[in-house]
């Protein structure tokens, strides 16, 4: 299925695949290690290469990765320098980092059988409203135990709850993200999370810049739909018809909408499309929607706030 998930846990929204154990209330990152599912560590085995006659002769310079509560699961082979940085002590740079008073989750998880897990920090104290929205920025932890997923930080206001929005908060345009290797030291680690919150505190001061110019530029129907045609293209089909792709014909229901949904106040605005096109893509996909697992990378969200910016 398209989230791929393992296990979660989450506190607040309903996340759209409805899966995961439901929280009552924002928990530490310690907490959220143990309700998510990722209490369990990266194990190093030996790999043995079965010849014909049935017995093993062990594989020089590589080892497999396998889960301390799933004996028999490989996550992945990897070198023998590929240095291990367990899900603890991945997850927990983030809280250090933030602050331990200041860090709190509102999601965790593990994707695809455990190559992929990330805690989702809500950094309520960075939030700002924007035409009365309260927009509330998160801080993204991840790593993975596939042998090509960094340990990585990324600021975004994407809310991340299956791998479709990790896609998408791991794709946003910004420089705004540290990551580093599984080699690295400890020390290094430490020292790199430790920009994070700077880092952080720019990303989110310069977002609400850009939230605000937006929110402050009208945009007619007429623009919204030529918008929505770049980001989604009319085609021809083999009979020679022409074809409005249904995002182009959803994302102007939504611009629409605004109004009657509650959203008055940023409706007919640049940042009302840019909310419209952010809906479409984190809460209108489905497991099974081809479109919806493309749209993930989040290309489509730059494009359009490239788009915006560019026309403002």
């Amino acid at each position: 299925m398209a989230h791929m998930i393992d296990s979660l846990a989450w506190h607040g929204q309903v996340p759209w695949h409805g899966l995961g154990l439901r929280l009552p209330r924002l928990a530490t990152v310690d907490e959220m290690i143990r309700f998510g599912g990722l209490d369990w560590e990266v194990i190093p085995r030996p790999l043995f290469q079965a010849d014909e006659a049935g017995s093993g002769a062990s594989v020089p310079g590589y080892k497999a990765l396998t889960r301390s509560d799933r004996p028999g699961t490989t996550l992945a082979v990897v070198s023998e320098s590929y240095g291990i940085v367990q899900n603890a002590e991945a997850l927990a740079l983030a809280a250090a980092a933030v602050g331990s008073d200041k860090a709190v989750a509102e999601v965790a998880g593990s994707l695809d059988g455990g190559r992929r897990v990330f805690v989702v920090l809500n950094l309520k104290s960075a939030g700002f409203d924007v035409a009365g929205e309260r927009v509330s920025p998160f801080v993204v932890c991840y790593t993975g135990h596939d042998g090509s997923t960094a340990v990585g930080f990324r600021f975004t206001p994407v809310r991340v709850v299956c791998q479709n929005t990790l896609s998408a908060a791991l794709g946003c345009a910004t420089p705004n993200e540290m990551t580093f290797r599984h080699t690295q030291n400890v020390a290094e680690r430490v020292a790199r999370a430790a920009k994070m919150i700077e880092s952080a505190r720019a990303y989110f001061g310069l977002f609400h810049t850009v939230a605000l110019h937006l929110v402050n530029r009208h945009m007619p129907i007429e623009t919204a739909q030529e918008f929505a045609e770049r980001l989604f293209p009319t085609y021809r089909n083999a009979a020679h018809e022409v074809i409005v792709p249904a995002n182009q014909r959803k994302v102007i229901a939504l611009f629409s909408h605004q109004v009657s949904q509650g959203d008055g106040a940023v409706a007919g605005t640049r940042w009302g499309f840019f909310n419209a096109v952010t809906a479409l893509l984190d809460h209108n996909a489905r497991a099974g929607d081809r479109m919806g697992r493309a749209l993930a990378g989040n290309e489509v969200r730059d494009r359009a706030m490239t788009m915006l910016l560019a026309a403002a």
